[in-house]
């Protein structure tokens, strides 16, 4: 079976535990999966498969999990870990998913307007940057799943938080020498190649990440603003100003129904995908 296959069957066959044993393996789970960034994600989901099959008939035989894993999960799932062998191969994805990941994320809307520059020097950072962040993010939602002691786990989400934030207004200010204009259609040119990665990644990953529906909408939103303020019949009206008055009625009546959408979309696509 095939990455997606595994990770379905694993959602499907997680309904039959009951609720102790289900809460005690998708801590497990999410542990491990936290933790192996840079192993082979099949040989990761093909362990986690084959223990949630082991779990289901030791739960029949009327073993509970922690009698049969044991009463220290964690150090099961650091000795699980340590036999399974690093991949060159999933740290290179990832690291290229996550850097072109916030460079999609934050080139496609910022050419919107044709006369903005494209500050390339900022994108390499702050993507770089970026990726070490997602990596500490990944490491923390690993780590956190056995960790009682409330003040260290609180502690370590605001710490994310004000790193998150600071990358964000670092790369707003942070200028470059590395900046060009990519007016017309050497514009609308950049613009497609950015969105057909954008949708190459959105197609191999929206089973296991769903979320990334949001996201990809928000992208064809501004994508199709992009190429339409570059358009000679479109320009004028997508680029003339707008009192901020309009602004505000604009963000206040629009913002909430984007977000009800999006959000919306994004919770039903969830719901069917992890049915399926």
């Amino acid at each position: 079976m095939n990455n997606d296959n595994l990770i379905n069957r694993n959602n499907q066959l997680r309904e039959k535990l009951n609720s102790e044993n289900k809460q005690y393996y998708e801590d497990l789970l999410t542990y491990i999966r936290g933790k192996s960034t840079f192993n082979r994600e099949k040989d990761v989901e093909q362990i986690l498969l084959d223990m949630l099959h082991d779990l289901i008939d030791a739960q029949s035989n009327g073993q509970s999990a922690e009698s049969y894993f044991g009463k220290e999960p964690q150090s099961l799932a650091d000795e699980i870990l340590k036999t399974l062998p690093k991949s060159f191969f999933e740290t290179l994805k990832l690291t290229c998913y996550i850097i072109f990941g916030y460079v999609l994320f934050f080139t496609i809307p910022h050419m919107i307007v044709p006369s903005t520059k494209l500050d390339v020097g900022n994108l390499i950072i702050f993507g770089t940057l970026g990726f070490f962040f997602s990596l500490g993010i990944l490491w923390l939602i690993g780590q956190e799943t056995y960790q009682t002691n409330k003040f260290k786990k609180y502690t370590s989400y605001v710490v994310g938080a004000v790193i998150f934030v600071s990358l964000i207004i670092g790369s707003v200010f942070l200028k470059t020498p590395l900046s060009f204009s990519l007016p017309g259609w050497w514009g609308i040119g950049t613009i497609l190649i950015l969105f057909f990665i954008t949708t190459t990644i959105f197609i191999v990953e929206r089973k296991r990440m769903p979320f990334l529906i949001t996201i990809y909408i928000l992208i064809v939103l501004d994508t199709l603003l992009g190429i339409g303020s570059r358009l000679p019949g479109l320009a004028e009206l997508l680029t003339q100003p707008i009192s901020k008055s309009t602004a505000l009625w604009v963000i206040l009546i629009v913002g909430p129904i984007v977000a009800f959408v999006c959000g919306f979309g994004t919770y039903r696509y969830m719901m069917k995908n992890e049915s399926n």
